[in-house]
């Protein structure tokens, strides 16, 4: 049984809406006779069809296309269609162009006006549905950037899922190198500006007196050096996203007016005598234990409360060691493809990580997080010998054990993690790459698996090798058919 539809009527006359009523007795039809009402309906409202009277703005007709937009822009579901007495072709061109679906007038026979209204609300749940399934591509693409299964990041990822939808501030605490404006930017691609522009900006590049033009821009003559206008990020970023990293380190005069940003949703230019509208989503990331700068009046209470709206706590890579597999896998990857791409031709770049340096990775407590394994990565790739790499192609670069832990025995570093081969003319599709990248990891982890049994003979042994739990390694026996000799089971 199809769905009832939702119809609203702006429109002050009550005859009028009782026609309306007549017309489309299988529809479940409201009235307002104001746009303001208007607007307070539509407002998270399930409306499938708006029909809008331009004369309750007074006849006027940039006035009637003022609320026209207004109301495209608060309720994007909801189709508007015109209707009124004796419409002009000049002004229903202008409607339609502004958003309008279709101009209908008032004298028309009841058969016409369902018909509009019909095709108005399949036209809304085609639209509706278009952009239902891009988004589930987009998040599908943009969430396949953030590598990671552990259940840390699993959580991770569910989170960010829900939140890109909405329109909320967003503050992402976790430590350098963690990939924090990965997730500001992945946010933005699946979220509903992602048409719209990403700026991002660390905060601590600039002092005070140059942070506060930078963002909110300033007039000509504002300041010694100030020799023409400038728009600022925030206007750079309209109808978008702006990152502020290192958010935790602007001062407190700037702090005052990026408060007064997310209160009023408007900025001042330095030297302007008038503040300018802004429309941006904003997401910041720090570092810093924020609550704590508060705490000493080093930061706003205020500010803070109104910038951790939806505060997301991206965890070290030390509490998620089980990704490291998938992380490498990705890290090289990506860098043997632009390794070729650079060169314009064949490059030697490693394909495998043996199994005796894939433990001293996850061994490694990592307090540089991915930045400091994408660099161990790239300086070893290089120095090491061959397409290989080994446990001392990894000392070259100083990766230590943590201190107190012992010592990894010493065993023959031969066992080789091989990289299934990667086809280069995919990595420009995002998913294409994602399912290259899937293989890889599912490959470096079975060899390294059993790379560890075979050398240990001990699921027990392999999985301190591994720097995995007990339990985590008979379940990936069984996922991937190993026995405890490393072989297939049978």
């Amino acid at each position: 049984m199809p769905a009832v539809r939702h119809v609203l009527v702006i429109d002050g006359d009550a005859l009028t809406v009782t026609r309306a009523r007549q017309a489309l007795p299988s529809m479940e039809v409201d009235a307002v006779a104001t746009p303001p009402q208007a607007l307070e309906r539509l407002v998270g409202s399930t409306f499938d069809v708006a029909l809008l009277d331009p004369a309750v703005v007074g006849g006027d007709d940039d006035h009637a296309l003022a609320v026209l937009h207004r109301l495209r822009t608060v309720a994007p579901d909801t189709v508007v269609v015109i209707w009124s007495v004796r419409p002009t072709v000049e002004f229903a061109v202008r409607a339609m162009r502004a958003g309008a679906l279709d101009v209908l007038d008032k004298s028309a026979e009841e058969g016409a006006i369902r018909s509009v209204i019909e095709r108005a609300s399949t036209h809304g749940a085609l639209s509706r549905e278009v952009r239902r399934l891009r988004g589930e591509v987009e998040r599908a693409r943009g969430l396949g950037e953030v590598i990671g299964e552990s259940a840390l990041m699993r959580q991770l990822l569910a989170v960010i899922d829900r939140v890109a939808a909405s329109d909320a501030t967003v503050l992402i605490v976790g430590e350098s190198g963690t990939g924090k404006e990965l997730l500001a930017r992945t946010i933005h691609r699946i979220g509903p500006r992602k048409d719209g522009p990403f700026v991002a900006f660390d905060c601590s590049a600039l002092a005070p007196s140059l942070l506060e033009a930078e963002l909110f821009g300033h007039e000509k003559g504002a300041f010694t050096g100030a020799g023409r206008n400038r728009r600022g990020l925030f206007r750079e970023a309209n109808g978008g996203t702006i990152f502020l990293d290192e958010i935790g380190d602007i001062d407190a005069t700037v702090q005052n007016k990026l408060l007064r940003v997310l209160q009023e949703r408007e900025i001042k230019p330095v030297g302007g005598d008038r503040p300018v509208a802004i429309d941006v989503r904003v997401v910041a990331a720090t570092n810093k234990d924020l609550k704590s700068l508060v705490a000493r009046g080093h930061f706003r209470e205020d500010l803070y409360w109104r910038l951790a709206v939806v505060p997301i706590q991206v965890p070290p890579l030390r509490e998620r060691k089980d990704d490291i597999p998938q992380l490498a896998a990705h890290i090289l990857a990506r860098r043997r493809g632009a390794a070729k791409t650079f060169a314009g031709q064949e490059t030697r770049y490693p394909t495998a990580v043996t199994a005796k340096a894939m433990a001293r990775l996850q061994a490694y407590r990592w307090p540089g997080n991915i930045r400091e394994l994408e660099n161990v990565l790239s300086r070893a790739a290089i120095l090491c010998d061959g397409e290989t790499i080994r446990s001392h192609d990894l000392d070259l670069v100083g990766l230590d054990h943590p201190a107190g832990a012992p010592a990894t025995p010493s065993r023959p570093d031969t066992e080789r993690i091989e990289l299934p081969p990667i086809d280069l003319g995919r990595l420009g599709d995002g998913d294409g790459l994602k399912d290259i990248t899937d293989r890889a990891v599912r490959a470096v982890e079975r060899a390294a698996l059993a790379a560890a049994l075979r050398q240990e003979r001990n699921p027990a042994n392999a999985a301190k090798v591994l720097g995995i739990s007990r339990a985590s390694i008979y379940t990936k026996m069984k996922a991937y058919g190993l026995s405890v000799d490393g072989e297939p089971s049978s």
